[in-house]
């Protein structure tokens, strides 16, 4: 479970990309992973090993749900912008003749 954490904490930064919708979905996805991860490693007493993968997993989970989040937020604050404000100053020319 700690190496999914990881890979999914890492596929979310890059992710992010994709109008922070993946960045989003395996960010969290990867927090939720590696927090599980983690009690089940304090659970064992330390028997279980990966206690690094699964913090590494749940932190870069949490900096790519954050930053994904971010951008899907600005990436909807420029489309309003664009289909309200941006579009009533844009000018057309008008053929002469």
């Amino acid at each position: 479970m700690a190496i999914a954490a990881l890979v999914l904490g890492i596929i979310a930064i890059p992710g992010i990309c994709c109008y922070g919708v993946v960045g989003v979905a395996a960010g969290v996805t990867a927090v939720i992973l590696g927090r599980m991860s983690l009690s089940k490693i304090t659970a064992s007493g330390g028997m279980i090993g990966g206690r690094g993968l699964a913090q590494a997993g749940w932190i870069c989970g949490l900096i790519g749900a954050v930053l994904g989040l971010i951008w899907g937020i600005l990436q909807i604050a420029f489309l309003i912008f664009g289909m309200t404000s941006g579009f009533g100053t844009l000018t057309f020319p008008t053929p002469s003749g």
